[in-house]
């Protein structure tokens, strides 16, 4: 086959394009950091990042779940922490009333029982208090859980989040189980105290004397509450821990798909660059030849 200086031409003119494409190949990976740009260069890994990168989407969706239900239990814990100091006023007043209620003139009852009456305010406020807009002690019942005279208006449902792939949490503790249930045995922590300092102001030492028992039992009731929302939070600590934990495992997993090991890749552009600066240079002393060059 005779060689003309047309298909010399063309061949170091398409090996020059070949080339430079793959310098420019090297030199997008590093700009990109990532081994491949689409798909069809290697779907196999390919189809492993995307299915890894589905993965830590759903992870993300659990962690701002998480971060929520953080979010609640923490607030309802501040709150019940607040109630327990308060609850630790009232019993004291309980107790200087109980142990000299008939000594005390009118007037000193009818402070005591203002300042009870005060922490009952108080805690109204706390168990009226909201997160992101919603009561905590309502269950998932819209507006406050407790009206003006301290009667449960909310409900006793769960509100729940998805913190696992196979895990529910019920994040909230109702009014009902956290200042008891208006009417039922001794009333709820309200109906308790609103006794309390009717017996005090009477100077009714009988009646003192079994309202400090019931705020007794309601002051462990709000403990226990308390301990079950600690307790809450802890578990919901570990499962951030973990989901994070995960969060960074598939991370890496899909820079070890896709991301290019830039020292390598670094090594290679320079390579490539030589190559084709090598290239450039026989090529432009071949086509230099021109028809004055076959007549000398």
């Amino acid at each position: 086959m005779r060689v003309t200086n047309s298909m010399i031409s063309r061949t170091n003119l398409r090996n020059l394009s070949q080339s430079l494409g793959r310098l420019q190949d090297a030199q997008a990976q590093i700009t990109s950091g990532k081994d491949f740009s689409k798909p069809s260069e290697d779907p196999a890994r390919a189809t492993s990042a995307m299915s890894t990168r589905k993965d830590i989407r759903r992870i993300e969706q659990r962690l701002r779940s998480i971060e929520d239900a953080q979010g609640w239990v923490g607030a309802a814990d501040t709150q019940l922490s607040s109630a327990l100091d308060r609850m630790v006023r009232a019993k004291e007043i309980a107790v200087n009333a109980g142990n000299g209620i008939n000594a005390l003139t009118p007037g000193a009852r009818s402070a005591l029982a203002t300042e009870l009456r005060a922490v009952r305010s108080d805690l109204l406020v706390v168990a009226n208090a909201t997160y992101a807009g919603r009561s905590l002690f309502a269950g998932t019942a819209a507006g406050v859980a407790y009206d003006g005279t301290g009667t449960f208006v909310g409900n006793d449902e769960p509100v729940i989040r998805d913190v696992s792939p196979t895990n529910a949490m019920t994040i909230n503790v109702t009014g009902n189980q956290v200042f008891g249930a208006s009417g039922a045995g001794a009333g709820s922590l309200f109906e308790v105290l609103d006794r309390m300092a009717t017996a005090i102001e009477a100077g009714d030492r009988t009646a003192t004397a079994t309202e400090q028992m019931n705020l007794d039992a309601a002051f462990e009731r709000l403990r226990g509450a308390s301990a079950m929302v600690g307790t809450k939070w802890s578990s919901l600590e570990q499962l951030s821990v973990r989901t994070q934990d995960e969060k960074v495992a598939l991370t890496e997993r899909l820079s070890q798909m896709e991301d290019i090991d830039m020292v390598e890749s670094l090594i290679q552009v320079k390579s490539r660059e030589s190559s084709y600066q090598a290239a450039l240079q026989t090529t432009a002393k071949v086509m230099s030849m021109s028809l004055l060059d076959f007549l000398r």
